[in-house]
């Protein structure tokens, strides 16, 4: 036994010390589990029966003395999909390292479904604009019949269609508007203050605001006002939520399942509350526009927050607390550089 053996079985990477000959030498707990074996006899076990998926890649280690990746093997025994590493761990033995993936193919999952939410989404901007002329054809008849009629009852309906579609041209307005980005360095800190301070002053005094910032965050490169606009509707939802409070969290999350080459991280921004929460048969719905769990709600704000999100290559994921909500919205890291950064200071 190597000393490094007792500490692993804490790790969730599963760790697998293999012999030339394809003998199973040594296995941590997480690897256990992954190949769904309770008792394993060390140096009697192969691991062409564990793990058929690398063994045939062994002689490849052992010839060229070079680590190989082999991405998302799903392992048929236990459910779990892996990233697997085999490397050369000494002149007798190879290392095989399982990383569970589950966090990210459920990442994709979410950003795949999203992603056809914001398809949804351009055909309701196509909507919006065949609808405009029809709807200005209806208020102009509704303004001829004010102007033209003396009868009360009949102006008062006729400026209730007028406010309708006014209405309706509002809404529809407002998730057709142009989505061009205009990406420029940007304090996150800075502007979730900004919009916090717009939702404190709106709910004048009814809502406590607490923090937990990561100040290792650097400065970032987005649509500084896209993103005010993410953040507003989110914390407006909360805020219609009747919750008493909110608060933020920023951190960086290392190697987010999110993120895909050339970045490596995320900056994951948290919002809860202590609100009344979505009903549980919205919640694979949230996104969608016109999908709302208030009364006068008009369905838009959280499809137009998950659609900036998405044209930042993030993603907003909802999340239901025992008491309140949770909305956590993951954006690459991108920063700007240290030539950009000088000149904006």
């Amino acid at each position: 036994m190597t000393k490094w053996e007792p500490d692993t079985d804490q790790l969730t990477t599963g760790l697998i010390s293999v012999g030339l000959s394809g003998d199973i030498l040594w296995l941590n707990e997480a690897a256990h589990t992954f190949i769904s074996k309770n008792q394993v006899q060390i140096g009697k076990a192969k691991i062409q029966e564990a793990l058929p998926e690398v063994a045939r890649r062994i002689d490849t280690v052992v010839a060229h003395g070079q680590p190989i990746q082999i991405s998302e093997v799903y392992l048929a025994k236990s459910g779990v999909a892996v990233d697997i590493s085999l490397s050369l761990w000494n002149t007798k033995s190879i290392l095989i390292e399982l990383y569970p993936i589950t966090e990210r193919i459920r990442q994709r999952k979410h950003a795949d479904r999203a992603d056809r939410q914001q398809a949804i989404g351009q055909m309701a901007r196509h909507l919006a604009h065949e609808l405009r002329n029809p709807l200005a054809g209806v208020k102009a008849g509704a303004q001829l019949i004010t102007n033209q009629t003396t009868d009360t009852t009949i102006a008062r309906h006729a400026d209730m269609i007028e406010r309708g579609v006014d209405r309706i041209t509002a809404l529809l307005e407002r998730f057709a508007e142009s989505q061009t980005h205009r990406k420029a360095p940007l304090n996150l800190h800075q502007l979730l203050a900004e919009s916090v301070e717009l939702v404190l002053a709106e709910r004048q005094g009814e809502l406590a605001l607490e923090t937990d910032f990561d100040p290792s965050i650097p400065i970032l490169i987005g649509d500084c006002d896209q993103l005010n606009q993410l953040f507003l509707n989110l914390l407006r939802n909360s805020a219609q939520a009747n919750a008493a409070t909110i608060r933020l969290i920023t951190r960086i999350e290392h190697h987010s399942p999110i993120v895909n080459p050339p970045h490596k991280h995320a900056v994951r921004i948290t919002i809860e509350d202590d609100g009344s929460g979505i009903p549980a048969h919205l919640h694979d719905r949230l996104f969608l526009p016109m999908v709302s769990g208030k009364d006068h709600g008009s369905g838009f704000g959280l499809a137009i927050a998950q659609q900036i999100a998405r044209a930042h290559d993030g993603l907003i994921e909802y999340q239901p607390l025992d008491n309140g909500s949770s909305f956590t919205f993951r954006l690459p890291l991108s920063v700007q550089s240290e030539e950009e950064t000088s000149n904006a200071a």
